[in-house]
């Protein structure tokens, strides 16, 4: 150490000790880290892919209000978590494809029944 006078050289020993450290330190971080987790919103696989097709392929409900036909979708967007959605038939076509409230639920009766509410509403507002 005697040889290192000027204060360049102290710079440069002070660098290179420190990079070494961050190296080492870097190390013992990856090696201590876990996997990833999923994200908290990335859906997830059900257990029963069929239930889940059952819940998507076709319309869970039907109903008819003031001359308008609903068709309810419920879909599962992960544990405990759903949607519905809903069409809007009036004489035969389409009023309203894919409306829904902002909201999931934790059961798809729930869902269902937040999406039949929705809809009754835009029915009563522009029907």
């Amino acid at each position: 150490m005697s040889g290192c006078a000027s204060r360049a050289c102290w710079f440069g020993l002070g660098l290179a000790l420190g990079a070494a450290a961050g190296s080492a330190l870097a190390r013992c971080t990856r090696s201590a880290a876990t996997p990833p987790q999923a994200q908290s919103d990335a859906p997830l696989v059900p257990a029963d892919v069929s239930a889940d097709r059952a819940l998507t392929d076709d319309a869970t409900d039907v109903v008819e209000y003031r001359g308008f036909v609903i068709h309810v979708f419920c879909h599962a967007l992960g544990m405990g978590r759903f949607k519905a959605l809903c069409d809007i038939w009036e004489s035969g076509a389409v009023v309203l494809e894919g409306g829904a409230p902002p909201t999931t639920h934790a059961t798809p009766d729930e869902a269902r029944s937040a999406a039949i509410a929705w809809a009754q509403q835009w029915v009563q507002r522009n029907g």
